[in-house]
């Protein structure tokens, strides 16, 4: 028996022509319309987000498929608002010469270095019941926290890495509130997360810097 195979792919050709490329012109037409011809531009401009939002999607979703990961993976849990703990922090006095102890009441955090970020805050910030911001006079902004030399059994030391410190113009700046400054956070660290045995802080990768004393 022989086998037309002309025949065959000229049928082929038809029933491709009708199913599939009659469908995608009306699809693409359609597209057409809906995203490019449409006289609304309030509404082209609605369904071209929609469109798009949908293709990021399935694309997203494809990425799921082949890395066996899980949709919702992306989302990191939400930390419960009951999970607080109280805690002593200690805060640099005006004097320049002592330190002084307040009680807060903090997150409970994942992670130490979450927790030493909470904590540099509170002590930049200064006290709650007095105006102590003349002892921390310049904004600092922290670029990355780790703790060095973690291990089983072994303390660390916690390191801040600090964006380059300003100090405006005609601030009187305390002698010492630097050190003090310093003293405070550590003792502040060490209080509140064991795993610490002390701290540095570099300013901009540099260590042993004075932030804000000339």
């Amino acid at each position: 028996m022989k086998i037309d195979f002309e025949n065959i792919r000229r049928k082929a050709g038809v029933l491709f022509d009708e199913q599939v490329m009659a469908r995608a012109s009306r699809l693409f037409k359609k597209l057409k319309f809906e995203l490019v011809d449409q006289p609304d531009k309030k509404e082209r401009n609605r369904k071209i987000i929609l469109a798009l939002t949908l293709l990021f999607m399935l694309d997203y979703m494809m990425y799921c498929l082949h890395t066996r990961t899980g949709v919702f993976d992306i989302f990191p849990p939400i930390p419960s608002l009951d999970e607080r703990r109280d805690i002593a922090v200690f805060l640099p006095a005006l004097d320049g010469s002592t330190i002084f102890r307040e009680r807060r009441s903090i997150p409970v955090y994942d992670s130490d270095e979450k927790t030493a970020r909470e904590l540099f805050s509170i002590v930049v910030k200064g006290s709650r019941h007095e105006n102590t911001a003349l002892a921390v006079p310049a904004d600092l902004f922290v670029k990355k926290i780790w703790l060095y030399g973690k291990a089983p059994g072994r303390k660390a030391v916690c390191v801040f890495d600090l964006e380059p410190v300003e100090l405006g113009r005609d601030i009187p700046v305390v002698l010492n509130s630097a050190d003090r400054f310093i003293e405070a956070l550590e003792k502040t660290i060490r209080n509140n997360i064991p795993s610490v045995k002390k701290i540095m802080v570099l300013e901009n990768g540099v260590p042993g810097t004075k932030l804000w004393e000339p």
